[in-house]
C-alpha cells in the first residue's frame, strides 16, 4: 500500500516538472516534504512503510528530468517528542536527485509530525524564486501533532506572492483527518491525493508518462544581455564590470556600484527577468541587488523594477538564479549591486536577461563628435598659468595619470594666449573613485591668470566610468575668452580631490590674433639688489630665519609676522620700483599681505610708506615670483613688513627680490 502512496507522490512531482519545455525546466522548484514520524514504522501489505518509502523513492528519482531542481525537509526523524525536529536536509539546487536517493536512505521514523511548522519552513527557500514554476509536495500518514494550523499556514504561503502550490497526498487517512489537511492544497491551488483513490493513481502514472516525452531540444540563446548577442556596458564603477555579459562566467571583483547596459545597437527590448550565476556558496557572492530600465541613455533617468536577494548556493543542475518581474520594454538596464554575503566586497560572475530586441526599432542616436581642437593641449599651445601646485600640470599634459589637486583652481591659457570660442568641457573619470573631483566650476576672462573672471556655470560629474570614452562631457552656451579658470569644489567623499585629464572644446577666435604679454620691469634688467650677489645685507630682523629670504635656495622661512630692514650694497642708494615674492605652491601659511618702505637713516631711523601688497594664494606656473610694482623711488634700505598669512595661523613665507639698480 505504501508503495502505491509513494508512486502518487514521485508521479506529482514529475508532472510538476514535466509540463514545461527545456527552458522553462530550468525554473522549476520543487521541495519534497518527507514524513520520518513514529508512525512510519508501522507496516503496510507486509512492509515497514519508511522501508517502502527508500526503495520506491530512490527508483523514481532516479527518473526525474536533470533540470528540475528539487529540496528535500525532512521532520520527525532525530528525536522523539519533539515538535521542533525538522530539518532543511538538501536547499532546493544544492543537490542533485541521486544525492537526495542517498540522503532519504539514512532516514529513520522517530518523531512527531509538525506539518504547519515544516510547511513555513519550506516557504522560506522559495523567496528567491519568485514567479516560477513553485511546489511543495508533502506527503503525511497523519495530521497536525504539534498544536499547527497548517490551513492557516497555507493561507500565509498564498498570500506571500511566491508562485507556490502546495499538493498534498493523504495515506490511510479517515474522513475527518483527510478534511483538516486538504485545505493545504485548496489554500494555494494545489491539490490533494487520496492515496486509497484509484483515480489519483491513474493521474500520477500518467504524468510518469508524459515526462519521458519532453523534449530535450536546446533552448534559442534568447539572453540579450550577452556581447555576442549585441549586448554592450556602457557605464559601470570599473573594466571589471565588462566580465559580467563576455559569456565567459569568470569571477569579476565589482564591489558594491551601479552599472548601465544597452541592448543591440541601443535599440529597445522587452524582458521579465535577470539572471544571476552563483557557481559556488561564497562570502562574496552578490546577495541584495536592484534592476532599473531607462530610454534616455547611461546618465538620464531610470525607473525601478525590483530588489531582489539571491541565495548563497549553487542550484543544481543550473546555477544561474532567476530572478522575475512583470514585462518592461526599455532601452537600458541599470543593476545596483548592494551586499554581499559577508565578505566585505562584492565578487561577482555573469549576468543574464532573457527577452525580445525589437529588430524593427531604430537604434540609440550615436553621440555627436565634438568640433573643434582641444585648447588646453600642450600640442595645441595650452599652458597651466597659475595653480595651487605642480599637480595641477598633469591635467592638460595628455597623460591619463591621476593628479592630487586637493580642491581650488588653476588658469590656463590658450596658444599665445590669444582669444578662443568654446562650449565643450571633458574630465576624464576613469574609474568609480570616493576621491574623484564632484563639483567644479568654470570661469572665462580676458585680464591674466589675476585678472577678472566671469563664470561659466557650476557642474556635477557622475562617479563612474563611461565605457564607450571615459571623458565626461559639460556642454554650455558658447563663450569666447582668453583665459580658462577651473575651480574644483568636493570630492566623491574621499577627503580631498584627485583629478585626471582635462580637455576644452573649441577653437582660436582669431587667426592672427596676438596677446599683451605682460611687462618686464624695467629696472629687473639690472637685477636682485637684494641678492648678496650684488651686496644686498639682511641688517635688522626677528629672528635668522629671515636670512634665508634673500639666499637664493628658495627654501621656507617661518618668520612669523614682523618686520626686517635690507641695505643695499655699502649701504649706498639704490633705485628699485619692483618687489617679488615666491610662492612655490598653495599654502595656509602663505604671506598675504605686505607692506613695503623704504629710508636712508639706517636701521632706527626714520622710513616712508611705499605702500601695501596682497599676493595670489596661489603658484604662478611662468615664474612662480609674484611681481608687485610701484613708482621707482631711491633710498639706502628696505623695510618689509610681514602682516598676515592665509589662514593658517603664522606666516612661513619663501624667497624675496627687489627689481632695480644701483645708483652710480
Amino acid at each position: 500500500m505504501i508503495g502505491r502512496h509513494l508512486v502518487i507522490l514521485i508521479g506529482l512531482m514529475i508532472a510538476v516538472a514535466g509540463g514545461w519545455d527545456r527552458s522553462a525546466r530550468a525554473e522549476t522548484n520543487i521541495m519534497l516534504i518527507v514524513d520520518a514520524s513514529g508512525s512510519m514504522k508501522k507496516k503496510v501489505d507486509g512492509e515497514q512503510r519508511m522501508t517502502a518509502a527508500k526503495r520506491v523513492l530512490a527508483e523514481t528519482l532516479a527518473t526525474l528530468p536533470a533540470a528540475a531542481r528539487l529540496g528535500l525537509l525532512v521532520y520527525g526523524h532525530r528525536t522523539a517528542k519533539d515538535c521542533s525536529d525538522m530539518e532543511l536536509v538538501s536547499p532546493i539546487g544544492a543537490e542533485d536527485a541521486g544525492a537526495l536517493a542517498g540522503r532519504i536512505k539514512a532516514l529513520k521514523p522517530i518523531g512527531e509530525t509538525p506539518i504547519a511548522a515544516s510547511l513555513e519552513l519550506a516557504a522560506k527557500s522559495f523567496t528567491a524564486f519568485a514567479g516560477q514554476n513553485n511546489s511543495i509536495v508533502l506527503v503525511t500518514d497523519g495530521i497536525e501533532e504539534c498544536a499547527g494550523d497548517p490551513c492557516a499556514a497555507a493561507r500565509a504561503i498564498g498570500a506571500a506572492g511566491l508562485d507556490l502550490k502546495v499538493n498534498v497526498v493523504g495515506f490511510t487517512l479517515k474522513e475527518e483527518q483527510k478534511k483538516l489537511i486538504q485545505c493545504v492544497a485548496d489554500e494555494t491551488g494545489g491539490t490533494y491525493y487520496d492515496a486509497s483513490n484509484s483515480a489519483a493513481l491513474s493521474a500520477a502514472l500518467a504524468s510518469v508518462a508524459q515526462v519521458v516525452q519532453v523534449a530535450e531540444a536546446t533552448p534559442p540563446d534568447d539572453n540579450i544581455l550577452a556581447a555576442q548577442n549585441g549586448g554592450t556596458l556602457l557605464a559601470a564603477p570599473s573594466d571589471e564590470w565588462l566580465k559580467l555579459n563576455d559569456g565567459a562566467e569568470e569571477r569579476a571583483t565589482t564591489y558594491t556600484g551601479a552599472a548601465v547596459w544597452a541592448f543591440k545597437e541601443g535599440k529597445p527590448a522587452t524582458f521579465d527577468n535577470v539572471e544571476v550565476l552563483i557557481p559556488a556558496t561564497d562570502q562574496y557572492n552578490l546577495k541584495d541587488f536592484e534592476v532599473l530600465v531607462g530610454d534616455e541613455g547611461p546618465l538620464g533617468a531610470f525607473r525601478p523594477v525590483g530588489q531582489f536577494t539571491t541565495q548563497n548556493i549553487k542550484m543544481m543542475p543550473a546555477p544561474y538564479q532567476r530572478f522575475t518581474f512583470p514585462a518592461v520594454t526599455a532601452r537600458y538596464l541599470k543593476v545596483v549591486f548592494n551586499t554581499d554575503h559577508g565578505g566585505g566586497y562584492v565578487a561577482a560572475h555573469e549576468l543574464r536577461v532573457h527577452g525580445t530586441v525589437d529588430e524593427a526599432a531604430e537604434g540609440a542616436a550615436a553621440a555627436a563628435a565634438p568640433a573643434g581642437i582641444d585648447l588646453l593641449s600642450t600640442a595645441n599651445g595650452g599652458a597651466l598659468l597659475a595653480a595651487p601646485s605642480d599637480e595641477w600640470a598633469k591635467l592638460n599634459d595628455g597623460a591619463p595619470d591621476r593628479a592630487v589637486t586637493y580642491s581650488g583652481s588653476a588658469v590656463w591659457g590658450f596658444k599665445d594666449q590669444q582669444p578662443a570660442s568654446f562650449n565643450r568641457f571633458e574630465m576624464l573619470i576613469p574609474a568609480t573613485d570616493q576621491y574623484n573631483a564632484k563639483e567644479f566650476e568654470l570661469f572665462v576672462g580676458d585680464e591674466g591668470p589675476t585678472g577678472a573672471f566671469r563664470s561659466i556655470g557650476p557642474f556635477t560629474t557622475v562617479n563612474v566610468k563611461l565605457m564607450q570614452s571615459p571623458y565626461q562631457a559639460f556642454t554650455f552656451p558658447p563663450v569666447t575668452g582668453r583665459y580658462l579658470k577651473v575651480e574644483l569644489k568636493t570630492d566623491c567623499g574621499g577627503g580631498y580631490v584627485a583629478a585626471y585629464d582635462f580637455r576644452l572644446i573649441g577653437q582660436f577666435a582669431e587667426a592672427n590674433a596676438t596677446a599683451t604679454q605682460p611687462a618686464t620691469p624695467a629696472a629687473a634688467a639690472s637685477g636682485n639688489l637684494l641678492d648678496p650677489a650684488m651686496g644686498g645685507a639682511l641688517i635688522a630682523a626677528p629672528n635668522d630665519e629671515w636670512l634665508k629670504l634673500n639666499d637664493g635656495k628658495e627654501d621656507r622661512a617661518v618668520t612669523y609676522a614682523g618686520e626686517g630692514i635690507w641695505a643695499f650694497k655699502d649701504q649706498k642708494p639704490a633705485t628699485i620700483d619692483g618687489f617679488d615674492v615666491l610662492i612655490p605652491a598653495t599654502d595656509q601659511y602663505n604671506l598675504k599681505e605686505f607692506e613695503l618702505l623704504v629710508g636712508d637713516d639706517g636701521v632706527t631711523g626714520a622710513f616712508r610708506s611705499i605702500g601695501t601688497f596682497s599676493t595670489q594664494n596661489i603658484k604662478m606656473m611662468q615664474s612662480p615670483y609674484q611681481h608687485f610694482s610701484f613708482p621707482p623711488v631711491t633710498a639706502r634700505y628696505l623695510k618689509v613688513v610681514l602682516k598676515s598669512d592665509w589662514g593658517g595661523g603664522y606666516i612661513a613665507t619663501h624667497e624675496f627680490r627687489a627689481t632695480g639698480a644701483l645708483t652710480p
